[in-house]
């Protein structure tokens, strides 16, 4: 049987973006990372609060725009930058790895990247995604598939069984809820917090 925590946060309203980054800030406060170093993989989001609360934050982003659908990536001037492919950083050269809602929109390198993100990371990887199966309702397919034409959206069960392949232990799971969400009863979206196993 697994051994991880699961949190339910409160319902947001619909297409809430500024809630899950509050979210996401408080599971990296409860980390206690002072002096610790941070990679934020697809997203600069947390640059001014990282800096409030003096935490070494690195960012790293497409060195080309993606935008296939409503979901995406613009360039942006503030961070580094790397083909969406291959990392040019060190092993366990970051205490956390952030990789918030990234991997749908890289289907064909998640693996190869979890694999690089695994070795950078020294202790500590957040991933967050939305989740999805074929018997959640058509609607949120739909959504999916405008949000991101040909990415996959994986089920908690695949995503679970990654991570014990990926030699990544869950911690904690936190689970992101909307207003609108269509079934009270599934996870849409969710953070998960891994911590490296010795191998």
């Amino acid at each position: 049987m697994d051994d991880y925590k699961i949190t339910y946060f409160p319902s947001a309203k619909k297409n809430d973006y500024k809630d899950r980054i509050k979210r996401l800030q408080k599971i990296i406060l409860d980390l206690n990372l002072k002096d610790k170093k941070i990679l934020d993989i697809g997203g600069c989001e947390l640059l001014n609060f990282c800096k409030k609360h003096n935490l070494d934050y690195t960012s790293v982003n497409l060195d080309k725009a993606q935008k296939s659908g409503t979901g995406g990536y613009t360039i942006n001037s503030k961070t580094m930058l790397y083909d969406g492919r291959n990392l040019s950083f060190k092993n366990d050269e970051f205490y956390l790895v952030l990789v918030s809602m990234v991997f749908h929109h890289a289907p064909e390198n998640t693996l190869y990247l979890l694999n690089q993100i695994k070795n950078i990371s020294e202790k500590y990887i957040i991933i967050g995604e939305d989740l999805s199966e074929l018997n959640y309702g058509m609607k949120w397919h739909k959504r999916n598939f405008t949000h991101q034409p040909g990415g996959i959206f994986r089920s908690d069960e695949e995503w679970r069984t990654i991570f014990k392949l990926y030699n990544l232990k869950l911690l904690h799971h936190y689970v992101i809820r909307r207003d609108d969400d269509w079934n009270k009863n599934k996870i849409y979206r969710c953070y998960y917090l891994l911590e490296k196993e010795n191998t």
